[in-house]
């Protein structure tokens, strides 16, 4: 009978010495799956309260039976199988929910203590860590679409966001002190678009970006600490024109004729353009400062040297690819969706025969509309789709790790923020989520 058959295992971890079980093969059942494993490995080490634990075995997360695995690999239950046991991730859970006056279309977070908002009323919401709204502004007519924040290495607190007016801004977030609330201000703006602006990305040093949209452009900007200096010095400098030389509005009075307007801000033009897209192009993300990757409606991902502006790879798909995101750990693998429901994963450094080596993860029903990869592993990623849901995934399994159903809508774009293992998600209900652990 196939319950009684047993195979020989040894267990192994790169967890400190007071959770390595001995190394000695132990003959378990083959029915056995990662609870049974988990409850083994707590035996052999007893521990109490008991820790979940997850199992790899050849680099693959196992989420079936150790029969089911010797059967898919075509291995034997005479040999031993080598088992590594890592900490299992526990599943977020809904904390809060915050109420939009429209579709929320971007969500992120600003340093350690505030997460931040874009909406299709075109409007910026800056929060606190329990979702409580401390400022709001209005960014960007016909709605914003992308929002990303700078190294605070670049001068405190800063933003950029992309816009269906097809601007872009840079914004400085001040945080409330005791005689001041937050604010959101803006320090310039950069016009190039003809269309509406998709997505934005800063490098990793934070001195320039890039961004892309509906006429098929990606545009290279300078920003950071020398656009907020100068932005400072414009602003310090319309405090010594004479008020008469200020502009007056018409029908004002003559009290609020003589006050001091506000300097607009400054305008930067984009510093190069990198040409190959046929579409609209969606999604972008800056992982070295060598490279951009690119996800467009001509269903194509591509790489980009920016130094010489040229496509190095090109990863051609079947449908519209309407989000690219990054692994910050492995700045070489980058994670990509659209319109074909499945998330893809392309590592640059590697091939598989003349192609790319693309990986495929299907369970959505609907198209990816956003992908966020962890800033803390470079295995976990998460997922926001039209079909309502959100998804966390660990890209050595095949099928998620678990699905978040707090959307009545469709789920529009999620983002790890603040501690670890913390996701915001934004959505066609016009509700804002948070998980925590």
């Amino acid at each position: 009978m196939a319950e009684n058959l047993q195979v020989l295992v040894k267990f192994v971890t790169k967890l400190s010495k007071e959770l390595r079980v001995p190394e000695t093969p132990v003959a378990v059942p083959v029915s056995l799956k990662r609870l049974g494993l988990s409850q083994i490995v707590n035996s052999l080490l007893n521990l109490e309260p008991s820790r979940p634990f997850d199992f790899l075995i050849n680099d693959e997360l196992l989420r079936k039976s150790l029969q089911q695995h010797l059967l898919d690999n075509e291995l034997s239950t005479e040999a031993t199988l080598i088992i590594e046991y890592i900490p299992a991730v526990v599943p977020p859970q809904p904390k809060q929910s915050t109420p939009h006056d429209d579709w929320v279309s971007c969500v992120g977070a600003v340093g350690l203590s505030h997460i931040v908002s874009g909406s299709y009323d075109g409007n910026i919401r800056l929060f606190n860590c329990d979702l409580k709204c401390e400022s709001a502004v209005p960014a960007h007519a016909d709605g914003v679409n992308a929002l990303v924040s700078l190294p605070s290495s670049q001068g405190g607190q800063l933003l950029m966001s992309a816009g269906k007016d097809h601007r872009v801004a840079l914004w400085r977030v001040t945080s409330a002190t005791e005689v001041e609330s937050c604010s959101v201000d803006l320090l310039a703006q950069f016009v190039g678009h003809s269309d509406a602006a998709e997505g934005v990305a800063v490098s990793p040093s934070g001195t320039k970006a890039v961004s892309c949209g509906w006429d098929g452009a990606l545009l290279v900007w300078r920003t950071g600490a020398s656009v907020v200096e100068e932005a400072r010095e414009a602003s310090t400098a319309s405090t010594h024109i004479p008020v008469s030389a200020k502009k007056r509005k018409v029908g004002k009075s003559a009290d609020e004729a003589t006050a001091v307007a506000p300097m607009p801000p400054i305008e930067e033009v984009p510093i190069s353009r990198l040409e190959g897209h046929l579409h609209c192009v969606s999604s972008v993300t800056w992982p070295l400062e060598t490279s951009i990757y690119s996800g467009g409606w001509d269903h194509s991902v591509r790489r980009w040297d920016v130094g010489t502006g040229i496509n190095t790879d090109t990863y051609n798909g079947s449908k519209v690819v309407s989000t690219v995101a990054s692994c910050s750990s492995s700045p070489d693998v980058v994670a990509f969706g659209g319109s074909d429901k499945a998330l893809r994963v392309w590592d640059s450094r590697s091939k598989k025969g003349e192609g790319l080596a693309v990986q495929g993860y299907a369970s959505h029903t609907n198209w990816i509309s956003c992908v966020s990869w962890s800033p803390h592993s470079s295995f976990h990623l998460a997922t926001a789709s039209h079909d309502q849901t959100v998804k966390m995934w660990d890209i050595r399994s095949a099928v998620p790790l678990f699905t978040l159903t707090a959307h009545t809508d469709k789920a529009l774009c999620v983002q790890w923020v603040l501690s670890e293992g913390t996701l915001v998600s934004g959505g066609a209900d016009c509700t804002m989520q948070m998980y925590t652990k």
